[in-house]
């Protein structure tokens, strides 16, 4: 099966929450991997993934892609299906790993945000409502790789990519705005043109 990189870039702090605090205040950190970088499970960009293709599927009709691609769930009337696409997890870039060697090069990859809610009417704030959330910083970079079956559904799946803005907690209030694409063999995968194959996929 053919591979590509799928990257995200990170235009604002951002949090995947399921990791142990280093501040040990923190109410929420992010999840990390066995070096101590931030990281994105392969389920989570799966399913960011899933839920782009699935728009392209409103504007085409009699196309599944979203199905075909990455599974259903197990139904009343059926067996659930795994897909075509594999999507591991998102890990920091190998130039950024190398350059930190130290647990103090690594904790400057996150950041403390504190957040407190407002009284009713009021400009003071609620009594025991400050929350503090450890984050991942902006301008990060991340890599996961990408199994798939044909050119076209690389091309699909870069178009669907190109749609998604933001991921992780907070997206409501700013955290997590990001930009993906799709790589192979050094190249970027054109983002903007929907592929003219796309209206050929499983019948609904």
């Amino acid at each position: 099966m053919p591979s590509a990189q799928l990257s995200i870039s990170f235009d604002s702090e951002w949090l995947i929450a399921g990791g142990e605090s280093t501040l040990g205040t923190a109410d929420m950190a992010p999840l990390r991997d066995a070096d101590g970088f931030p990281t994105i499970p392969g389920r989570t960009l799966r399913g960011l993934l899933r839920e782009a293709v699935a728009l392209v599927d409103d504007c085409e009709p009699r196309t599944a892609h979203a199905s075909r691609l990455f599974g259903t769930r197990k139904g009343k009337d059926g067996e659930a299906g795994d897909g075509t696409v594999r999507v591991g997890n998102a890990l920091v870039t190998a130039a950024l790993a190398k350059t930190c060697t130290s647990n103090a090069d690594c904790a400057d990859l996150f950041a403390t945000v504190r957040r407190t809610a407002l009284e009713k009417g009021k400009r003071t704030a609620e009594p025991n409502s400050l929350r503090e959330m450890e984050v991942a910083i902006a301008g990060l970079e991340l890599i996961a790789e990408l199994d798939f079956e044909s050119e076209a559904d690389l091309e699909l799946i870069a178009f669907a990519a190109g749609l998604v803005r933001s991921l992780g907690h907070s997206r409501s209030r700013g955290l997590g705005r990001c930009r993906m694409e799709v790589w192979r063999n050094g190249k970027q995968i054109n983002p903007i043109a929907l592929p003219a194959s796309a209206g050929k996929g499983a019948i609904r």
